[in-house]
């Protein structure tokens, strides 16, 4: 599940098996359009049951692709779009700026509706000229494309990242055995490098897990930097964490474990 995504939840999810629906997830993660026309988006489905449905992507007041879906229970999905060059024109127009529209239900359930505004970026495409590299070296970063540059920060100075502000990373928990739980945390990426620019890099550290389906105390956890680039204005990447816990039942002498993992993708740009 590293490759999970995501930047609008607010507070710990818990998804038993007798809860109401969690709602699916749409990365914000900027996506590439290929040379052929094909774009994937990622979604993850936290329920402990399949989807079904449509998947539409729209461009300003048009829409530009559309496909039957089916997302698995408790994973993320890669859903490629294909797009002809009329398709393409209109992405142009709206500067990449795409809105994804996914219409699901389960086996005798309920509707229900996902959303989400993402980026894809099309060679030769539009929008507004890179800002300069800063002569600091400093950078300043959001999670996700959205918001304001105030989740991350770092010093770029060649080719090292130096986190001086560490970002919350969602991580998912999933229990193998037990109730069957799942939880939502943010956790703090505390690793602060160097981080090596357009190199995959992990680190394993002691830490403090905060999710509430894990023990208190300290227990190694994995801190990824995956993807990272620079262009001239800037730098993105994916940051992730990942770790397990073991829970033992004394009255059913039954042991289970708990899994978790998270990523985010980030977005910089120079310091004022």
């Amino acid at each position: 599940m590293e490759r999970l995504a995501l930047v609008t939840l607010l507070a710990v999810l818990a998804v038993p098996g007798t809860a109401l629906a969690a709602p699916v997830k749409i990365s914000p993660r900027p996506a590439s359009v290929s040379a052929a026309g094909v774009a994937t988006v990622e979604v993850a489905n936290p329920n402990r049951y399949a989807l079904r449905g449509t998947a539409f992507v729209a461009a300003g007041a048009r829409t530009v692709a559309s496909r039957r879906v089916r997302l698995p229970k408790l994973a993320v999905t890669g859903l490629k779009f294909r797009f002809d060059p009329q398709d393409l024109s209109a992405l142009r127009a709206a500067n990449g700026r795409a809105m994804i529209k996914l219409a699901l239900r389960r086996t005798g359930g309920r509707k229900t509706t996902a959303r989400r505004t993402v980026t894809l970026r099309i060679a030769g495409g539009g929008g507004q000229p890179p800002a300069p590299a800063p002569a600091s070296g400093r950078w300043v970063g959001r999670m996700g494309t959205e918001g304001a540059y105030d989740d991350l920060a770092f010093t770029l100075i060649d080719g090292q990242i130096q986190i001086t502000k560490p970002p919350l990373v969602p991580v998912y928990c999933f229990e193998m055995g037990g109730q069957y739980r799942t939880a939502l945390s943010f956790e703090p990426f505390v690793v602060a490098g160097p981080w090596a620019l357009g190199s995959d890099g992990s680190v394993e550290q002691s830490g403090i897990a905060v999710n509430q389906l894990v023990s208190g105390g300290s227990r190694a956890i994995t801190y990824t930097l995956k993807e990272s680039a620079r262009s001239a204005g800037s730098v993105t990447g994916k940051l992730g964490m990942s770790y397990f816990d073991s829970k033992y039942d004394m009255f059913a002498n039954k042991i289970w474990f708990v899994n978790c993992s998270g990523s985010q993708s980030f977005e910089a740009v120079p310091a004022a």
